[in-house]
């Protein structure tokens, strides 16, 4: 649970980051008279939106997909659940971009489809990577005890 949490921060940072560095006007390429939002106030604004979406939708569509694809594939070999977790991450949030574009009612189900599937990724990218160093941290603590 921990992993998701810290890939949720992660995630809505690095996301955040990104949108802020491509949306950011240069000093040497601004215009007199025109108002410019400074490169923390579009970071922090992002990621206060960004933020809540991966804590109140991300991470319990998260525990509920590896559930569903843990129960599925439980005797498959491990590199088809390994292929699956992905995959069904991000038709999850096709499915979540669409819903939320019937509850907001801004823009049709494609404007928010790629960018969900986007944060879906990275959030799983994130999440694993997590908990390989997790796994590699208790491996190298059993082993230096052992020895």
């Amino acid at each position: 649970m921990m992993s998701k949490w810290l890939a949720a921060l992660l995630s809505s940072v690095f996301i955040c980051l990104i949108a802020a560095y491509l949306d950011y006007t240069p000093i040497g390429a601004r215009e007199s008279g025109i108002s410019y939002i400074s490169l923390f106030r579009l970071f922090f604004v992002g990621w206060i939106i960004i933020f809540p979406i991966y804590m109140l939708i991300g991470i319990p569509i998260s525990l509920l997909n590896d559930l569903v694809i843990n129960r599925l594939f439980y005797e498959a070999p491990k590199g088809v659940a390994l292929i699956m977790k992905p995959i069904s991450y991000m038709l999850a949030s096709v499915a979540v971009g669409w819903l939320f574009s019937l509850f907001t009612g801004v823009g049709g189900w494609n404007t928010y489809k790629y960018p969900f599937m986007m944060g879906a990724l990275i959030f799983w990218v994130f999440q694993e990577l997590l908990r390989w160093i997790g796994k590699r941290l208790k491996r190298a603590k059993r082993h230096s005890t052992s020895v």
